[in-house]
């Protein structure tokens, strides 16, 4: 698991949004990504301002099962060189066509399923990390937002006030055919993981569900008290298109995995997790502990 943590600095009220970004699983020209729903949502995630969290599979080269057949497979070095090329290829071309302009804008990426191992030993998400300037975050990550008051800072060194939000990441694992599925997998955590929000992709469904935790508030003249918290867990969709009318394989009509196996449709898109930095004046000023944001996720 990797721990990864981003500052931020806000004002009282102000908004900061997330977008968890996964499933694209771009394989070329022709493939059945969502290209045009994808770079709507990242010029969306731009224009207010948005970061961006990776929630693996990017490109469609290469599945465990493929990595394990090629890797049997004995091939000339020269052969070897050529499939390094073409992974290398979709690679950039999904920068290009769809992520450049997010550059420098994202708080990691997870490695998914479905990605290329080079005999130098990086992968094609390693290599998109490189070129997205991101870090690598790896199988699973703990990734904090630290915020920081740009009015309060100013008063000298730690005296600002600060509060933290918590994201726990996961590219995801099995399936399920009804719309709720992912969050039978994400109401496990939080009985192992302390986190405000708890992302998943690789179902390519959006549902969202809040959760309440009450905890006791024992602070002075202030308590004791109940406090309530609520934190999210949140399948965070995909753009890779289910079904596609006349599709094709070479020559022949035939659709891709998930309509040969008759799965349910992708919810095509992101959710857009919404953070409002709030902290409560009656509580203080200073301090991780009078920190209360508002989150909200808007599928």
């Amino acid at each position: 698991m990797e721990l990864a943590s981003r500052t931020i600095e806000v004002a009282q009220g102000e908004e900061v949004v997330v977008l968890p970004i996964g499933d694209i699983q771009y394989s070329g020209e022709g493939s059945s990504t969502a290209l045009n729903h994808l770079k709507n949502d990242i010029n969306w995630g731009l224009k207010h301002n948005a970061y961006f969290i990776g929630m693996g599979d990017y490109t469609d080269f290469a599945s465990p099962s493929n990595r394990q057949r090629l890797a049997s497979a004995a091939l000339y070095d020269t052969a070897n060189d050529v499939i390094e090329l073409s992974a290398a290829n979709i690679t950039k071309e999904l920068y290009e066509r769809a992520l450049k302009p997010s550059t420098n804008r994202w708080l990691g990426l997870l490695e998914g399923h479905h990605f290329f191992q080079y005999g130098s030993g990086i992968t094609t998400d390693m290599e998109l990390c490189d070129m997205l300037k991101a870090r690598h975050l790896g199988t699973s990550a703990y990734v904090r937002l630290e915020f920081q008051d740009k009015v309060t800072r100013k008063r000298g060194p730690n005296r600002g006030r600060m509060g933290n939000i918590t994201l726990w990441a996961h590219h995801g694992a099995g399936s399920g055919n009804r719309a709720g599925s992912p969050l039978n997998r994400l109401d496990q955590l939080p009985i192992y993981w302390d986190a405000d929000i708890y992302l998943m992709g690789h179902q390519t469904k959006r549902p969202v569900s809040p959760l309440q935790r009450v905890e006791p508030v024992w602070r002075g003249n202030a308590g004791p008290f109940l406090k309530h918290r609520t934190i999210y867990i949140a399948g965070t969709g995909g753009y890779a298109k289910a079904y596609v009318a006349g599709n094709r394989h070479g020559r022949i009509p035939r659709g891709d995995y998930v309509e040969q196996k008759m799965l349910n449709p992708a919810s095509l898109g992101c959710i857009k997790v919404r953070i409002v930095a709030n902290w409560d004046a009656e509580f203080g000023e200073h301090g991780d502990r009078h920190w209360n944001p508002k989150i909200s996720i808007e599928v």
